[in-house]
């Protein structure tokens, strides 16, 4: 698994806490909070799309795809919070909520299974 310099990990990190603050923001309704969002899973999803897994394992393989459908639905519930700050009538309810909470739920399997399969394989050889 390709990890991160110091620099991309930070840019990560930052990412991740935009995102949260972006979320936590919403219920205010303003566009610092969609702003922030979208920024957030910008910086969050382009760092994770620099890690790359180069073997062959299946599971490691499964582990990485489902870290990126975890990734677009972050990229999803972007789209939708935003649409759903500017008024259309395609996004009535808090629809992007559904999408993130299926997001971080995928995305906390996954960073726990990575590096604990990842640990597994340094063990073995």
């Amino acid at each position: 698994m390709r990890t991160l310099s110091k620099v991309q990990n930070w840019v990560f990190r930052i990412g991740a806490m935009l995102m949260v603050v972006g979320a936590a923001t919403f219920l205010f309704g303003n566009w610092f909070s969609a702003v922030t969002y979208v920024l957030g899973v910008l910086m969050f999803v382009w760092m994770q799309l620099q890690t790359t897994y180069e073997g062959t394992e299946l599971t490691m393989l499964r582990l990485r795809r489902q870290q990126l459908f975890g990734a677009f639905l972050f990229v999803l519930s972007a789209i939708a919070m935003v649409y759903q700050m500017m008024g259309h009538n395609v996004v009535r309810y808090n629809e992007w909520v559904v999408c993130l909470l299926v997001g971080a739920v995928i995305e906390f399997y996954t960073a726990f299974r990575i590096p604990q399969k990842l640990n597994r394989r340094r063990v073995k050889e």
